[in-house]
C-alpha cells in the first residue's frame, strides 16, 4: 500500500495532465471504472473478512 501511495504521490502531475487531456466522455469512462474498481474491492475485502 506504501508503494502505490509513494507511486501516486511522485506521479500525480503527469496523472492529472493526462486525465484533463481526454475528452469528456472519456473522462466519465476512466471516473467509472476507478468506482467500479473501488465497489470490487471493497466486496471482495468484505466478503474474505465474513468468511473467516
Amino acid at each position: 500500500m506504501e508503494n502505490i501511495k509513494y507511486w501516486v504521490q511522485e506521479h500525480w502531475n503527469e496523472i492529472m495532465a493526462w486525465y484533463e487531456g481526454l475528452e469528456p466522455l472519456y473522462q466519465y469512462g476512466v471516473l467509472f471504472l476507478l468506482i467500479i474498481a473501488a465497489i470490487l474491492c471493497f466486496s471482495l475485502f468484505s466478503l474474505r473478512r465474513i468468511t473467516r
